[in-house]
């Protein structure tokens, strides 16, 4: 394939990615309210279709780092995705505007609108643009360390901010959305996308594509969802049936409301997080071609 075109492999799993994210999000907001029970099949059925959207967020910021530790900072790129932020933004404060009560626009949401980037209002974006801004210097640092430094910085970083948030019981009198994605040693969303910014940049640099088999990926990523799944299934049922949201501090809110079936599955969660690399390495291993039209949508993104 010629080296000027986009490899469609990776092209479609983004696509892959923001569906994952939309059904995600279909789950936790448009379904929000509804009387989930503990004996209710739809209930378990709505946990294997949410998991997979922190896996989403994953595989965007590696499939991100795996071309941007090999390619160089424009200013253009930035601005341009600032600027899409904020068309986005102001329509959307237009059209509450026009069709919402002015109670429900408060001072501080339409300050949010006007300033998106800067007032999280939507962190994804925030933490992307962050992390383009520091790409240039993680690449000079990354290309100015050995191989075994950069292994024992990933497995450094992952212990701190993935393992131990995994194993780790979430027993604090914080809120419960602050305990999910992991509130030890400061962890931040920001400081997760540094991580999967090092894990893909390890990959394109010294990952030998030829050495992994189509089995041993495909079995990792199948046994990384199960685990995902049955952790996610036994921290719902505990959640609904009996006490345990009491001894973690938890509140006992509805099913899609910050309660402890999230904790196993938000992005940095260990299991999470293999899951991604395991999807990633197989679009990665899968021969390249460039489809235009997949090359397209992917693009809209």
């Amino acid at each position: 394939m010629n080296h000027s075109q986009r490899n469609s492999n990776l092209e479609l799993l983004r696509i892959i990615a923001m569906i994952f994210i939309i059904a995600h999000h279909l789950v936790t907001f448009a379904l929000d309210g509804l009387p989930f029970v503990a004996d209710n099949l739809n209930t378990f059925v709505l946990y294997f279709i949410t998991m997979f959207g922190k896996m989403g967020v994953n595989l965007f910021i590696l499939i991100s780092a795996y071309f941007m530790i090999k390619s160089k900072f424009t200013l253009r790129k930035l601005l341009i995705l600032g600027g899409e932020v904020y068309f986005y933004s102001f329509l959307f404060l237009a059209i509450g505007i026009l069709f919402l009560t002015p109670e429900v626009l408060s001072i501080p949401t339409v300050g949010a609108s006007l300033l998106p980037i800067s007032h999280d209002l939507y962190w994804f974006v925030t933490c992307y643009i962050l992390l383009m801004l520091f790409s240039p210097f993680l690449n000079k640092f990354i290309n100015g360390i050995s191989k075994n430094t950069f292994i024992k910085l990933i497995l450094l970083s992952v212990l701190l901010w993935s393992v131990f948030p995994t194993i780790l019981p979430p027993m604090t009198t914080y809120p419960a959305q602050d305990v999910f994605v992991g509130n030890n040693f400061q962890y931040s969303p920001l400081i997760w996308f540094f991580v999967l910014y090092l894990i893909g940049s390890y990959i394109r640099l010294y990952v030998n594509m030829d050495k992994l088999t189509y089995n041993k990926l495909i079995s990792g990523f199948v046994i990384s969802v199960i685990i995902v799944f049955i952790g996610t299934c036994i921290f719902g049922f505990l959640d609904l049936n009996s006490t345990a949201h009491l001894y973690w501090s938890l509140p006992m809110t509805n099913v899609l409301d910050n309660t402890l079936y999230m904790s196993f599955f938000y992005e940095n969660k260990f299991f999470a997080l293999t899951a991604s690399i395991f999807l990633f390495l197989i679009f990665l291993k899968r021969k390249e071609f460039s489809n235009k039209y997949i090359n397209y949508i992917a693009g809209s993104d």
